[in-house]
């Protein structure tokens, strides 16, 4: 008998249109939740988004967010009796008033009491708002917009997070609430790292170099990267540079930031004559944070990946990545070489029928 899971037993209806919740129901299904998901006549917007299948009848994206899920026809009778969990866009109705032990979650790009709340986003408007594009790209030319909707994903997650924090509560009081979750605000949580450094040491993200102490050098036979934000004398002393603990340009940890190239430049002379192992080993041992950047060969020769089962053999004596990350009973594909959905994958055709 398969193992119970921390969402055995819930039920969740998904009304939502959007990858951001339709990901936060995916996540709900991973955990053991009954997920349904409700669709109008014409069949939600993400089963005409790209990547399609090659003759045009299948969206790649729906199947990888609604894996797990049930579908049903909107608006459905029944369909909220005894319900757990609704996911739904924001300012969206609801065809019957829920519940008071319903949480009632909804999802939109910005927050209805916010300055841009009639706004409407795309994932490039959401990157650009939030910050992130500007430190994406080179500095003599515009911000990159990054592939992908890792704001839409960031929002599911969130909303997801939110969900669970409302059923925890819910255990106490007995009552359901309503949570939001928003593209604009969870992308940008997504920069709060570089909030933190600016307040840490007053310098800014910017498309140039790296205001850090981050260096990324060439040993005699690897790359090694290392952030060396403290334990200045473990890293003078792995590079036999002791010497610069009392040269005065690098007495504090603003002078060493500002005159971070030098320091980069000396490490580099010395990285080349050593073998990128005994680095990283002494820098680890002086608790400064390194890690040998891996090339394809090794990982794929590596014992991770052979305890991972990583690769999987897929013909004529090939092999193919298998899987990169794995939930414990959690539902979803696991070969990327055994084709078709997870068991519990039902969608519905446009016109509200299952197959």
């Amino acid at each position: 008998m398969p193992r119970p899971r921390p969402l055995d037993g819930l039920r969740v209806v998904d009304f939502s249109s959007s990858v951001a919740g339709q990901y936060a129901g995916r996540l709900l299904a991973m955990q053991g939740a009954d997920v349904v998901l409700v669709e109008p006549p014409e069949g939600t917007p993400t089963r005409r988004t790209p990547p399609l299948s090659p003759d045009g009848t299948e969206s790649y994206l729906f199947r990888h967010l609604n894996q797990g899920k049930r579908a049903a026809a909107w608006p459905g009778a029944g369909l909220l009796d005894g319900v757990d969990v609704v996911l739904r866009d924001q300012g969206a109705p609801l065809p019957v008033p829920l519940a008071a032990t319903v949480v009632d979650c909804e999802l939109g790009d910005f927050p209805p009491d916010g300055p841009y709340a009639r706004w409407q986003g795309s994932e490039m408007v959401h990157q650009a708002l939030s910050g992130v594009m500007n430190a994406t790209g080179s500095v003599d030319r515009e911000p990159i917009y990054g592939l992908g909707q890792r704001a839409s994903y960031a929002t599911g997650t969130t909303a997801y997070i939110s969900v669970l924090a409302a059923l925890h509560e819910r255990r106490r009081s007995g009552r359901g609430q309503q949570v939001r979750a928003s593209v604009f605000e969870s992308t940008a949580a997504m920069g709060q790292n570089l909030v933190s450094q600016a307040s840490y040491n007053g310098t800014e993200e910017t498309r140039a170099a790296y205001p850090g102490f981050l260096a990324v050098l060439r040993c005699r036979d690897a790359w090694v990267v290392l952030f060396a934000i403290r334990n200045w004398p473990s890293l003078c002393h792995v590079f036999g540079l002791d010497e610069l603990l009392d040269d005065p340009r690098f007495t504090t940890s603003g002078d060493r930031l500002a005159n971070w190239p030098a320091v980069v430049a000396r490490l580099q002379e010395r990285a080349a004559g050593m073998a990128a192992d005994d680095v990283v080993a002494g820098l680890q041992r002086g608790r400064v944070s390194a890690e040998k950047v891996t090339g394809l060969a090794e990982l794929v020769e590596s014992e991770q990946w052979r305890l991972r089962s990583m690769l999987s053999e897929v013909g004529d004596g090939e092999s193919a990545l298998r899987r990169l990350f794995v939930v414990d009973d959690a539902d979803g594909p696991v070969d990327a070489d055994v084709p078709g959905p997870s068991p519990r994958l039902q969608v519905a055709e446009p016109a509200g029928g299952a197959r």
